[in-house]
């Protein structure tokens, strides 16, 4: 309970950097925007770290949302500007920024929400499927009075057809001080001296 409220609370300081960011682009005042975009993206990440509450499951987007923020006012501050007509032209240059402060920022943010979202879990295959599904049917009409929660465990093994070709292919004279050719006479002597003592 106690966790949720430090992540409730820390809340605030994204919602406050929104504000003040709204405020200054109404203002037409853009690098205040700028400031309120990452100073509140600081803040907000210095306080999880400090009150070490849990990383909110949202952060990924609120930052995804906060960098499209932060390269709108870039935009606005150096990709654009009024000339003597009133009028406003495009600068190459402030346009090129906003847009790597972008494509940067949302990789950033999509990985951040990768992050946090979790690895996807593990799935069965279609024949351990059909295991499991036959053995929730027959426990289903064993026994329909008893409600206990049933566990079922599928073993998954990965095929081990490389690791016996393996073993086979493997050169076992490097294992042996003599060459191989020594031991094979070896057992040529041993089977003709059997011979000779079963003659006598």
């Amino acid at each position: 309970m106690a966790d949720n409220i430090k992540t409730g609370v820390g809340f605030i300081i994204p919602v406050a950097s929104l504000i003040g960011f709204v405020l200054s682009i109404l203002s037409s005042n853009y690098f205040n925007g700028i400031i309120f975009i990452i100073a509140g993206m600081i803040v907000w990440m210095l306080y999880i770290l400090v009150v070490e509450s849990t990383t909110p499951a949202l952060m990924g987007n609120i930052l995804i949302l906060f960098i499209v923020l932060l390269s709108l006012a870039v935009f606005l501050n150096y990709g654009i500007s009024q000339n003597i007509f009133g009028g406003y032209e495009l600068k190459s240059d402030g346009s090129l920024i906003a847009l790597l402060v972008l494509f940067f920022g949302g990789i950033i943010g999509m990985i951040f929400r990768q992050y946090i979202s979790g690895l996807p879990a593990p799935s069965l295959s279609s024949e351990d499927l059909v295991l499991v599904n036959k053995a929730l049917e027959k426990s289903k009409n064993i026994d329909n009075t008893k409600s206990d929660p049933k566990v079922i465990v599928v073993k998954q093994e990965m095929p081990r057809e490389k690791d016996e070709e393996d073993e086979e292919e493997r050169d076992y004279s490097q294992m042996y001080a003599y060459p191989p050719d020594y031991y094979e006479e070896y057992e040529d002597e041993e089977y003709e001296d059997e011979e000779y003592e079963d003659e006598e």
